[in-house]
């Protein structure tokens, strides 16, 4: 029923529907697993109800007696970092790995993005080394994202520098490398 669609409005319909689905499932004495309720988390955080994605969560060990798993985590930060909620996507993340879990590339994205767009470039560009040491891949978005932030801030041989070490590194190869270099240079060059 949930697509991956963006039409937030459709997808709340159809929460509510789940939602009754949900709740005659519980009330019928069935007990629900994780992945039904990481279906229930991932379906709030594409609604844009995140605060009832994270009541869902909490109530995982407690009420339901299922543990979230690295998905349960995943999507939540996701939906965080889309709310700019940067400081409880940063403590879910954390609270991720200490559980043992690796957050997947799509929430360092989501987080580094997040976080550059915040102002908060320091910790972007942690979590950004972070996921290299974790061997996540970042996407072009998050690459350009985190370079535009640091030249915003009047900091743009810095960039320069993060850009080299990237390709130095093999993590941009040359065409993606041109290209941001071409919208540094477009943006912020002499």
């Amino acid at each position: 029923m949930l697509s991956r669609g963006k039409d937030s409005y459709i997808n709340h319909m159809y929460m509510e529907t789940i939602r009754c689905l949900f709740r005659q499932m519980v009330d019928d004495g069935i007990e629900p697993d994780v992945f039904t309720l990481n279906s229930m988390i991932k379906g709030y955080v594409l609604s844009l109800h995140v605060n009832d994605a994270l009541r869902v969560f909490h109530q995982m060990g407690v009420v339901y007696k299922c543990l979230p798993n690295a998905f349960s985590y995943d999507y939540l930060i996701y939906g965080l970092c889309a709310q700019g909620r940067t400081n409880n996507a940063r403590e879910l993340c954390d609270e991720m790995k200490r559980n043992g879990f690796i957050p997947s590339g799509k929430s360092y994205n989501s987080l580094v993005n997040a976080l550059a767009i915040a102002g908060e470039v320091e910790e972007a560009v942690h979590y950004l080394r972070e996921m290299i040491e974790m061997r996540k891949s970042a996407d072009l978005i998050t690459y350009r994202t985190i370079l535009d932030e640091i030249c915003r801030r009047g900091r743009v041989e810095e960039a320069m520098g993060l850009l080299r070490e990237l390709q130095s590194k093999d993590l941009v190869d040359g065409h993606t490398y041109r290209k941001l270099l071409y919208a540094m240079e477009d943006s912020y060059g002499d």
